[in-house]
């Protein structure tokens, strides 16, 4: 199965399976320490994360070390506010551990292997059309069911004109 449930190490579960997703992939697999230290970072927002003063009860979690996954559960109202917090704490991740996050210009891939690994957008005509590839626009998802990884050949990635400016940093 390719959704999250199978991919995700959550750091706590979901409070529930639809959740909306904000996922940032590192040019690299991050070390043991750099995700720890990321965690630190990750936790502290979490734990104070509010939209308009009320709080959300947001999760993160890792695919492999190459991918951070944050989620909400799209039941609880979330502004231009609360999302703005999200973007802070990954700047303090990407200053603190010195790697970049919010370049979206990477694709993450599935091994046979079961591993991950990150390619510059540059290199899609490199991958085949059945290697399996992270849904890069999934904003909203269940948890259980929500496919994440799919064909490169069903991704939408190869329609996508290349050296536009559309994978620019944020």
């Amino acid at each position: 199965m390719v959704s999250l449930k199978h991919h995700v190490s959550w750091h706590t579960a979901p409070r529930e399976n639809h959740v909306r997703l904000w996922t940032y992939i590192a040019h690299r697999a991050l070390t043991s320490a750099e995700v720890d230290r990321a965690n630190m970072i990750l936790s502290a927002f979490v734990s104070n994360w509010t939209s308009h003063g009320d709080t959300i009860n947001g999760t993160f979690g890792w695919i492999g070390s190459h991918a951070l996954v944050i989620a909400s559960p799209i039941s609880e109202s979330l502004s231009g506010c609360g999302i703005d917090q999200n973007i802070s704490a990954i700047r303090a991740i990407e200053e603190a551990i010195e790697i970049k996050l919010l370049v979206r210009n990477l694709v993450l891939s599935l091994q046979t292997n079961g591993e991950y690994s990150t390619r510059s957008i540059n290199a899609i005509d490199t991958i085949t059309d059945e290697q399996l590839v992270f849904m890069w626009n999934t904003t909203k998802a269940d948890i259980e069911s929500t496919p994440i990884f799919v064909p490169l050949s069903e991704s939408g990635f190869k329609q996508l004109p290349k050296n536009t400016g559309l994978f620019s940093s944020l």
